[in-house]
């Protein structure tokens, strides 16, 4: 029991999450080929409000848009960093999460 709140303590908390209802279907392997190009563009320094957009037209007529926002500021200090890893890892819960997209909002970033 105590390892389970232990770990549950590290995870993000989700405070917003929605699913777009119309638009095209993802094509999951080239949107997670997208993903990992838009995280190692996006991955870095923001400040609270400040944000990342990466556009990626696909071969098949599909353009993906990634969008990542820091919404709060922490603990930390002014700037915050987010990691490729941390990023994809939002980025992906959209992915394969939502068949069209989405967006969702957790404690210090919105994908």
């Amino acid at each position: 029991m105590k390892l389970t709140a232990l770990l549950l303590a590290f995870l993000p908390t989700l405070i917003a999450a929605e699913c777009y209802k119309s638009g095209e279907s993802w094509d999951r392997e080239l949107g997670r080929a997208a993903v990992e190009r838009a995280c190692n563009q996006l991955a870095g320094d923001y400040r609270r409000g400040e944000f990342g957009v990466k556009k990626f037209a696909q071969n098949n007529g599909q353009c993906y848009v990634f969008e990542l926002k820091r919404l709060r500021e922490s603990g930390g200090g002014e700037l915050r960093t987010i990691t490729k890893d941390e990023c994809k890892g939002g980025m992906n819960r959209e992915l394969y999460g939502c068949g069209q997209g989405g967006t969702s909002s957790y404690t210090n970033w919105m994908y």
